[in-house]
């Protein structure tokens, strides 16, 4: 059943509406706005997130889950940030603050979320392994958070679906490839919309819009690593691991990295093992 163009206005009105919006809660954007610095106070993060007893206590759980946890438990945030350092904490921070908009219970929405959280948090480990693995120290700190949020346009689309499925009177459809289609025509420019409205730094805003443009800008490193790191990722949610990636050798973002057959296969690994955002 394809929807009709009335279904489709629905849609597009939502996205222009800012009640179809995911919304920081004003504590997190206080948080993401200290946490996106570029060389962030801990003690004013860690003043903000002890505010929120929800976001200390996920925080200390991810920081003694099985993947960080050292041989005494981490039972304040300074134990964590002694444990894991600023940047990982930092990453952990920024992870569990958007995973709040991966929630929905609605039927059809619940499922694309949670296959579109899994891609991020994929997309993000793999940024960040391939940052420290290919020594560009200055973009580690940021290599987490771009891998998280490039495609939150697609998040963007999701929750104006959702909204247009619960408050509409109609009994309106919108087939699965429908929705494939509008996600992929629309997330990088609703992306980078998103990501400006919760006030993240320009570089994120950046990568969000471009990750899929051609031609791109190959002198920006992050963005290059990032497209590269959501094609396998792509590959790798589609396929299974160990699949052929041929393709991704050819891409040019690879040969601009340099990077290896081996050094990809490594980074597949990075990627399936780390469970602790998941």
């Amino acid at each position: 059943m394809q929807p009709d163009k009335n279904h489709i206005t629905h849609l597009e009105h939502a996205l222009a509406n800012d009640d179809a919006l995911p919304v920081l809660h004003p504590t997190a954007l206080k948080i993401q706005m200290e946490a996106t610095k570029k060389d962030p106070h801990f003690s004013v993060l860690a003043s903000l997130i002890c505010k929120d007893p929800t976001m200390t206590s996920r925080v200390l759980k991810v920081a003694n889950s099985p993947y960080y946890r050292g041989i005494e438990e981490a039972q304040t945030l300074k134990d964590a940030l002694t444990r894991l350092g600023q940047n990982e904490i930092v990453n952990i921070i920024m992870a569990l603050i958007h995973q709040q908009h991966f929630r929905s219970k609605h039927q059809v929405i619940q499922p694309l979320q949670r296959q579109l959280w899994h891609h991020c948090v994929n997309c993000a480990i793999g940024t960040l392994w391939t940052a420290r693995h290919l020594g560009f120290k200055e973009l580690v700190p940021l290599a987490f958070i771009a891998g998280l949020l490039h495609d939150m346009g697609k998040l963007h689309i999701l929750s104006a679906l959702e909204y247009v499925l619960t408050t509409s009177e109609e009994n309106i459809q919108f087939p699965a490839t429908e929705i494939d289609n509008i996600i992929d025509e629309l997330h990088p420019s609703l992306g980078y919309h998103l990501l400006t409205r919760w006030g993240l730094p320009r570089q994120y805003r950046t990568i969000a819009r471009d990750h899929h443009c051609k031609p791109f800008d190959m002198s920006d490193k992050l963005l290059v690593i990032v497209r590269l790191v959501n094609e396998l990722c792509n590959s790798m949610e589609q396929n299974g691991t160990g699949s052929d990636y041929t393709f991704i050798l050819e891409m040019s973002e690879a040969r601009i990295l340099k990077l290896s057959e081996p050094e990809i296969h490594e980074l597949e690994m990075a990627v399936k093992t780390d469970m602790a955002l998941r």
